[in-house]
């Protein structure tokens, strides 16, 4: 109890720390206004193609509403969060122990009757708590505005699907902030760390998708086409079987970031009735927690100089 107590209190005085700082008040600005610059588009029309065999008049009604919420959210800030939480994330964990460290903060801790697993654990607690508030705030309140300005009635469906939507971008942004934390917490270095979370984002976000396409030309060869008549023109279009070897190719190749996995999630739950397959959120889940054990391991057996 006592052990806990020490972490807690670390972990308190962390968060107000941060908080306070000039950096995370800094960055929540930035990602709140480029979340509200995206609310712009919140009222262009947009129109959305779905199907719901056997269902009954009210479910099709109940489903065509979640689409239209969905879709319009997708359009107003989708990218914003894909694009801008990874950024967040890293910039609130790059120096989470690496400036400990290098301001020499860790050594004067461990001077005092506290253990280095309740330092790790109490900043654990503290990164975590004020990446959530960084991210949660901006978020609910652009989703709140992104209904007021669609001119919707939130139902129980609505809520919910925001409320989840919610916990998904906060899964999301751990699995990054995890990651940064591994950085920090392996190289000792806030530069360093900085470089290599921006890095993998930018390499993810940007390097790979292209870069998949080069390779799977390389595998598949040119694009195959065929002729198909319509009306009085005959067209040419891509091979149905090239482009499923295609698209299955390129989706093991983006299945190794963290950006695939949460992209699938989005869309299928801000696009569909809801997530039908949960093995991206399994895969963030996972990955956080394993980083996260990482990093706790890394900092209890590192000798601090």
């Amino acid at each position: 109890m006592k052990k806990g107590l020490k972490a807690l209190e670390i972990a308190r005085v962390e968060f107000g720390n941060i908080v306070r700082s000039n950096k995370f008040l800094a960055i929540v600005a930035i990602f709140t206004l480029m979340l509200l610059s995206g609310l712009c588009r919140v009222t262009e029309p947009s129109a959305a193609t779905f199907e719901v065999p056997s269902a009954t008049t009210h479910e099709v009604e109940r489903v065509e509403s979640d689409v239209k919420l969905g879709l319009k959210v997708m359009n107003a800030i989708g990218y914003s969060v894909l694009m801008l939480v990874p950024v967040v994330a890293v910039m609130l964990g790059f120096d989470v122990i690496s400036g400990k460290v290098e301001k020499g903060i860790v050594r004067t801790l461990l001077a005092q009757p506290v253990f280095r697993d309740h330092i790790i654990a109490g900043t654990f607690v503290a990164g975590l708590t004020s990446l959530l508030v960084g991210v949660a705030m901006p978020l609910a309140l652009s989703l709140s505005l992104a209904v007021l300005l669609l001119g919707i009635t939130p139902s129980l469906a609505d809520v919910a699907l925001l409320i989840t939507y919610l916990g998904v971008v906060a899964v999301f942004a751990l699995a990054y902030y995890a990651l940064s934390v591994f950085f920090s917490t392996v190289t000792g270095n806030s530069v360093k760390s900085l470089v290599a979370g921006i890095l993998v984002w930018l390499f993810s976000s940007f390097m790979l998708p292209s870069l998949s396409t080069a390779i799977i030309r390389l595998l598949l060869g040119p694009p195959k086409f065929e002729q198909v008549q319509m009306g009085q023109m005959i067209v040419l279009r891509t091979d149905p079987d090239y482009m499923r070897k295609f698209t299955d190719l390129q989706n093991k190749i983006l299945s190794l970031t963290l950006d695939y996995h949460f992209r699938v999630i989005q869309d299928q739950l801000l696009l569909g009735p809801g997530i039908k397959d949960y093995t991206g959120l399994l895969v963030l889940i996972a990955f956080s927690l394993a980083t996260l054990i990482a990093s706790f391991t890394v900092f209890v057996k590192r000798e601090v100089r």
